[in-house]
């Protein structure tokens, strides 16, 4: 064989041992670094620093996966537009649930001039996703209240969980809405809709009575399908927006219109924003 191309070999091989931007295997975790930027708390703490408005801007976007260049232009677009307070992924950040994967979307998704939060998809859960998800953001199941608005961020990846009747966690969600003066108005987020095949049937009524019931819920957000929908499936007055991913070219902008002296009177609107 030619001297020359024993040396190119040898290249190869050593870059494939030493060069962290491959992955070997999706159930490694231990390349994940700590980065507190894009951990939940950090993010929530960004939040609850801001000065209180009248009217929120929060960008919903989700399953990014592995649309990289989708992602990078989405955050571009949002970061030249003043008025946006957030942004929430509604989830499937990943594709494989792989650690690279998670490198490369948080690569972009730091580059936001805004602060960001995330719930686990049911793409997260693959591999050891849901162990890297917890290491890089944090739990699966949280809760904040800002500006007024407690928000409901859990996982209803019931498929992953074999549908044991414990994703979502309704005695959870039901806790963590019990202080009613202590807030005026309460959005959920996950990735799985209630009515997806995806979603633990045996909870559906359950879960949607939940949020009808809950005090002023203002709508319930969900990504999974990929498209935008906003709409109220159930008939029962609960609007559901359903995000679109990157890789559609569009994201949506829930605006939530409040005055501190009077929150009852709470008003949403959607608009849609191509890029």
């Amino acid at each position: 064989m030619n001297k020359n191309i024993y040396v190119l070999l040898a290249g190869f091989i050593f870059l494939l041992v030493a060069c962290d931007k491959f992955e070997y295997n999706v159930y490694e975790t231990n390349r994940v670094k700590n980065d507190p930027a894009v951990t939940t708390q950090y993010n929530i703490d960004r939040l609850l620093h801001l000065p209180w408005k009248d009217t929120l801007k929060i960008v919903f976007t989700g399953d990014t996966q592995r649309f990289y260049d989708d992602t990078e232009d989405l955050v571009e677009t949002v970061n030249a537009m003043p008025e946006v307070d957030a942004v929430i992924i509604t989830g499937d950040i990943a594709d494989f649930g792989a650690a690279f994967e998670y490198e490369e979307i948080n690569k972009e998704l730091k580059k936001l001039k805004v602060p960001f939060l995330t719930v686990i998809g049911n793409h997260d859960c693959l591999a050891n996703g849901i162990q890297l998800y917890q290491d890089i953001y944090g739990p699966l199941n949280y809760s904040f209240t800002w500006n007024g608005i407690r928000f409901i961020m859990h996982n209803t990846n019931g498929r992953e969980f074999n549908f044991t009747g414990s994703v979502p966690d309704i005695a959870w969600m039901q806790q963590q809405l019990t202080d009613e003066e202590n807030y005026e108005s309460c959005i959920f987020v996950s990735h799985v809709p209630p009515y997806s095949e995806d979603f633990d049937n045996n909870l559906e009524e359950a879960y949607t009575k939940l949020i009808k019931n809950t005090k002023n819920t203002l709508f319930s957000s969900n990504g999974h399908r990929h498209d935008f929908a906003f709409n109220q499936p159930y008939g029962d007055g609960i609007w559901y927006l359903n995000t679109s991913s990157p890789t559609n070219r569009i994201f949506s902008v829930m605006s939530i219109t409040n005055t501190k002296n009077g929150r009852k009177d709470t008003r949403i609107s959607c608009t849609n924003i191509a890029y």
